[in-house]
């Protein structure tokens, strides 16, 4: 992978991130109910649920480094896709894989929040909804800002592709 690919990845990951999570806490805003993901995953991973500054300053620094991280490692699994030829940068592909990246997230989150010995007091049912929303907004996000800054990604299976052509093109000539 060229570091420009790689770079440019994770800027799409970074973003559809910063997108994901503001979707996460507007739901929370309208519903009421406790969706803020940086506030969730700050307090589980830190296991700090406590109001003093010093702790929900570290709670929260966590929480969205944890949830950046999180979100590039889904922009490089969606780079490696294009790559392996799975899926195209588009419309359509980029909500396949933001649904299926909700799916995962769902599954990781709720076993997760079962084996924490101090999950969070929140509806699931609300969380993961908002979650699986939110992770299609990130994959059109994520997808769409890597083909808008991206003109024509040259992916391995293209490489392969044109090789595997004039390897074709050179046996049909010595034939």
């Amino acid at each position: 992978m060229e570091l420009s690919n790689f770079l440019l990845t994770i800027l799409a990951g970074i973003a559809g991130t910063i997108v994901m999570t503001a979707t996460m806490y507007l739901y929370s805003n309208i519903t009421g109910r406790n969706t803020q993901v940086v506030h969730i995953l700050g307090a589980m991973v830190t296991g700090n649920h406590v109001e003093a500054k010093e702790d929900k300053t570290k709670m929260l620094i966590t929480g969205a480094i944890s949830h950046t991280f999180v979100g590039v490692l889904f922009s490089l699994s969606y780079f490696l896709l294009w790559n392996w030829g799975v899926f195209t940068i588009n419309w359509i592909d980029s909500n396949i894989v933001g649904s299926l990246s909700g799916i995962i997230a769902i599954i990781v989150w709720r076993s997760y929040i079962f084996v924490h010995e101090n999950a969070p007091d929140i509806s699931l049912s609300h969380y993961f909804f908002a979650l699986f929303i939110s992770h299609v907004i990130f994959g059109v996000v994520t997808v769409n800002v890597y083909r808008v800054i991206t003109d024509n990604p040259q992916f391995w299976y293209h490489l392969q592709q044109d090789v595997n052509e004039e390897l074709s093109l050179a046996i049909f000539m010595l034939i």
